[in-house]
């Protein structure tokens, strides 16, 4: 009977602990490698474009999006355009985990651009 109330009482304390709750934005880490500023848009699939702002040359810079459109079935996709060239590239899908962040590297030739979904960031 002890030993049952020692696991209760041990049970008890752990009901006590904050539950870890998920982050309300998935930052999105942007290195840029490219000689050109670079629009950044994200879209869900090909749908819902939302501009996230512009990385200029050489440089690196974070964005924030909403958690919830992490939801997206069919993946998450950047769409660079490089204001030099006025082209377009398609980089993704990445599918990020709930508390994931998003890696972005935009390489010198836009097309061979990479995102990943980072876990434990």
């Amino acid at each position: 009977m002890m030993r049952l109330l020692a696991l209760a009482v041990m049970l008890s304390g752990c009901a006590t602990l904050q539950p870890r709750t998920a982050p309300s934005t998935i930052p999105i880490s942007v290195r840029s490698h490219n000689r050109s500023e670079v629009d950044v848009y994200l879209l869900c699939g090909d749908r819902d474009a939302e501009w996230l702002g512009v990385v200029g040359e050489k440089e690196r810079q974070i964005f924030e999006i909403a958690a919830g459109r992490a939801r997206c079935i069919s993946g998450l996709n950047f769409f660079l355009v490089s204001r030099s060239r006025n082209r377009g590239y398609w980089v993704g899908p990445v599918h990020p985990a709930p508390g994931a962040a998003i890696a972005l590297t935009i390489e010198k030739y836009a097309g061979l651009s990479t995102a990943a979904s980072l876990i434990g960031y």
